[in-house]
C-alpha cells in the first residue's frame, strides 16, 4: 500500500493522490465525502467562469471559445487543399444536398428570382461590384454598402427566358456582368427602387 501524501478535506482520512493529480485540484477527499465536499468547497473561479460560458451537460464544451486565428487559418488551408485534390468528391457532395435530395425541400416553391440572388456567382458578383466601388456611387457614403443591378436581374430573366438556376450558369456573362452593376449604400438602393427607408 503507497504511503498517504494527503488528507480528506472533511473527516481528515490519510489518503493517496498521485502528485500530479493534486497539482489539479484545491482539494482532496474520499468516496464517502466526496459530495459533501463538493458542496462545502464550493466552486472555483475557473469552474464558474466555465459555467457561465455554457460548459453544462448536453451542450458543447466549447461554447463560448473562440478559434484562434492561426487554428482558422490551418482549417481553411486544409480544406481548400482537399478540395483541389477531390473535385470529384466535392462534385458528389454537392449533388448531395441539391434540390429534392436536401433535407428542407419543399418542392421547389422558392421563387427564381430569390434562388438566383443566392447562387454562389450572384455573391461573387455582389463583392466584386462593392470592392471595386468603395462607396456608394449616388451620394458617396462607405456604409452599408450595397450591388444594384443597373438593368435588373428579373428582367434579365425574362429576356433570356430563363428557368432554372442551370439556365442562369449558362448566361452568367450576363447576367453578372461588372459593367451592368454599381455600390450604392442601402438608402440609395431603396430610392432607387422605389421603397421607403426607415432609418
Amino acid at each position: 500500500m503507497r504511503t498517504p501524501n494527503t488528507k480528506c478535506v472533511l473527516c481528515g482520512k490519510p489518503l493517496y493522490r498521485r502528485p500530479a493529480q493534486m497539482a489539479k485540484v484545491r482539494y482532496a477527499s474520499c468516496m464517502a465525502c466526496r459530495n459533501k465536499a463538493q458542496v462545502v468547497m464550493g466552486l472555483s473561479e475557473e469552474q464558474l467562469h466555465g459555467l457561465s460560458l455554457g460548459r453544462r451537460k448536453g451542450q458543447n464544451g466549447r461554447t463560448g471559445y473562440k478559434h484562434r486565428e492561426e487554428s482558422k487559418r490551418k482549417c481553411s488551408e486544409s480544406h481548400k487543399r482537399w478540395c483541389a485534390e477531390h473535385p470529384d468528391l466535392v462534385a458528389a457532395r454537392g449533388t448531395k444536398t441539391r434540390a429534392e435530395q436536401h433535407y428542407n425541400w419543399k418542392g421547389g416553391i422558392s421563387r427564381l428570382n430569390l434562388s438566383i440572388r443566392q447562387m454562389e456567382e450572384n455573391r461573387k458578383w455582389m463583392e466584386a461590384i462593392r470592392e471595386r466601388d468603395g462607396a456608394c456611387q449616388t451620394c458617396g457614403s462607405t456604409q452599408n454598402l450595397e450591388s444594384h443591378h443597373i438593368v435588373s436581374l428579373a428582367s434579365m430573366i425574362d429576356e433570356y427566358d430563363i428557368k432554372s438556376r442551370k439556365d442562369a450558369r449558362i448566361h452568367a456573362g450576363a447576367l453578372w456582368a461588372m459593367n451592368n452593376g454599381e455600390a450604392l449604400c442601402r438608402k440609395c438602393h431603396y430610392q432607387v427602387h422605389g421603397r421607403r427607408y426607415a432609418d
